[in-house]
């Protein structure tokens, strides 16, 4: 079995020209009421052209824009379109097809999973970390408080169409902040996949297609065995534990903001030199990683000053039981171990060798 028939069985369409998108809505066409594409302000304007020059039957689809930014990841959000669907008479009939990055389907997953009880649902993701990651796995959520992901559902969507022509339309921050992301799948689960990262230059000229396949196919496998997140899932949140700290520190109003990828990139700094600590990862292995991370990803400067409140973030993930910190660590490259409990002072040591570089 090949890897584009493996994923289909996963429902993962790799299909460029969104032909499997055309195929899926004719065979359920007497399935559904109406369409809706939840979209952002960027993805209204540089992704619907695409999507409906393609797929005819969405030409007469109502859109639903909202905020384009991880802050409108948040209830407040997801009330307003829930009000625009009851205000448009949707029905549960209604098929919301979400158009945009991980917040788009992170957000319009969890108001499909709700509204009447739950109503079908697919994502278009049109970042490169939303078709590695986001839009895989059934997962839905929104911010509360600047924690990140803290009301959600896992729910699956009815399919997830991936089309690598969306590429085009991202700025070079929005396609690094997919690396960060194709960095940890390869550092977790494949060496293969991360020799191959490491010979390229990040850029769109890389084989993203195959990447693309090749990080899908390792998370719709972890998600299969364990889809509500008890055990090896939990490898797909390496780096972040940290990032996530690191990306709420930067939300609040320190020196700039952090996309995600980004965040999870230099995540993964502080969590390897934890894996250097506690597991004996090679540190020759560490460096090499780090450079090339540092090489790809500007550094976020923190200070002494800074520490104890990262940790304070770190204690609000919610893979945390008591307050003490979980991380997911690595013996070695494509090696990842889950619910690796660390004291705060270790925590703290690692923080001061990031902020040290």
């Amino acid at each position: 079995m090949n890897l584009t028939t493996d994923l289909r069985l996963q429902g993962i369409y790799i299909d460029a020209s969104l032909q499997s998108l055309s195929d899926f809505l004719h065979q359920r066409q007497a399935q559904y009421s109406k369409f809706y594409i939840l979209v952002d302000e960027h993805t209204h304007e540089l992704c619907i052209p695409l999507l409906l020059s393609r797929v005819r039957a969405l030409q007469s689809s109502e859109i639903i824009e909202m905020g384009a930014g991880e802050e409108y990841k948040s209830l407040q959000t997801a009330t307003q379109i829930w009000e625009t669907l009851i205000e448009n008479f949707a029905d549960r009939k209604t098929l919301i097809l979400n158009l945009g990055g991980g917040v788009v389907t992170d957000l319009g997953g969890l108001v499909a999973s709700l509204f009447k009880r739950g109503i079908d649902f697919v994502h278009i993701p049109t970042t490169l970390l939303g078709m590695i990651d986001a839009a895989i796995g059934g997962k839905t959520a929104v911010n509360v408080g600047g924690a990140k992901n803290m009301i959600g559902t896992f729910n699956p969507p009815q399919g997830v169409f991936i089309s690598v022509d969306f590429l085009s339309t991202l700025n070079r921050r929005d396609l690094y902040s997919g690396f960060g992301e194709l960095i940890k799948y390869g550092l977790i689960a494949s060496k293969d996949l991360w020799q191959s990262i490491e010979k390229h230059e990040l850029n769109e000229n890389m084989e993203l297609e195959w990447m693309i396949e090749e990080c899908a196919l390792i998370k719709s496998s972890i998600v299969s065995e364990d889809f509500y997140e008890k055990g090896k899932r939990k490898w797909l949140n390496f780096g972040h534990t940290a990032g996530h700290a690191l990306e709420a520190f930067a939300m609040h109003g320190h020196i700039r903001t952090l996309m995600h990828g980004e965040a999870v990139a230099l995540g993964m700094i502080i969590e390897l030199q934890l894996s250097v600590q506690l597991l004996h990862f090679d540190p020759q292995c560490q460096q090499r990683i780090q450079h090339f991370i540092l090489d790809n990803f500007d550094l976020y400067p923190i200070e002494n000053k800074d520490f104890a409140k990262l940790i304070q973030w770190m204690k609000m993930d919610k893979k945390n039981q008591d307050s003490q910190v979980n991380f997911v660590l690595l013996s070695e490259v494509g090696v990842a171990h889950y619910d690796q409990k660390v004291e705060d002072q270790q925590i703290l040591h690692a923080l001061q060798y990031y902020a040290s570089l």
